[in-house]
Parts: structure tokens; sequence; C-alpha cells
């Protein structure tokens, strides 16, 4: 099989529709029988607004990046570098599923990882659902360990039940 020519570049206040659609369309495909569906609207309404989006163009050391292979959006990343310390929180990240295998998580995993030693962090964190074993497995052949886990109430009774993964830079 060939390779698949990926192309990342910075999304900005134009592309946030785009990013909803695709978070859309993977939550919705990927996350039943992981989290509820009311869970999955809820987390949905809540991360994927546009003010929400908007947090990671403004903010310094904050990016959102969309993944291209011929021309199409196939997938995204958003980062942060919460309160300012030496991590960088990979905070989304997600691929449509027909492009799975492709390399296009783990190119979207190297940019931000890029974006990260480049502002002088010594790791990249991530949340993960504890019950997301195929992403689990994907972040730890990206060379990310489990840490520890934690249980994070969202609102609305909900409860993030993760593990937080750690990569050094």
């Amino acid at each position: 099989m060939a390779a698949t020519l990926i192309t990342i570049t910075p999304a900005n206040a134009d592309d946030l529709a785009l990013v909803q659609r695709l978070a859309d369309e993977v939550w919705r495909r990927h996350y039943p029988g992981i989290i509820a569906d009311d869970q999955i609207d809820y987390m949905l309404a809540l991360g994927y607004s546009r003010q929400a989006l908007m947090i990671y163009l403004a903010q310094a050391d904050a990016g959102l990046a969309l993944a291209r292979s011929l021309q199409s959006a196939v997938g995204f990343v958003a980062w942060c570098r919460p309160g300012g310390g030496n991590l960088m929180k990979l905070d989304k990240l997600y691929v449509l599923p027909r492009h799975h295998g492709q390399g296009i998580g783990r190119a979207l995993i190297e940019h931000v990882v890029t974006r990260a030693s480049a502002a002088g962090c010594a790791a990249v964190t991530l949340n993960v659902n504890r019950r997301n074993v195929r992403a689990i497995g994907a972040y730890e052949r990206c060379g990310f360990a489990i840490r520890e886990r934690g249980d994070f109430p969202i609102g609305n009774g909900f409860v993030m039940e993760d593990f937080i993964m750690v990569r050094d830079v």
C-alpha cells in the first residue's frame, strides 16, 4: 500500500466549523460503548463550541491544527500549556476512522511534540478514557506511558474516568 501524503496546517477561525464536524463524526462512531450517548452529546457541546475552540487559537503556547490527505481534512489536534509550566497538554486528537492506521495520528502527535520542544517543555501529557483501549495502545506506540489515573467531574453528573499519559520531549 502506498504511503498516504499528509499535510498538517494551522487551523484558523474559519476552520472551526470543520473541526466541529470532524469531532462530531469521530465521536459518534468511536465513543458509543465507551461512554453513554448523552455524555457524548454533552462533551461535544462543552468542548467543541466555537468559544471553546477559539481558546486554542487565542492563547500563547496553544494551537489547533488540521491534518489533510488529498486536500480533505481527515483529523485534527489541539494543544495547550496549562499554567505556563513545563508540560504541554495534547488536549484533542481525532482522526476519521476510515483513515486509522495511516500514520495520521502519529504525525499529529509529532506536530505537538515539536511545538512542546520549541516552547521548552519537558514533556507532553494527555488524558484518555480508561476504557478507550485502542487509543491507549496507539499512544503507547507513540512513546506515551500511563503515569496515573484520575476521575474528573465535568458537570451534568458526568465524570471522565481517565488515564493520564506522559511522553518526554
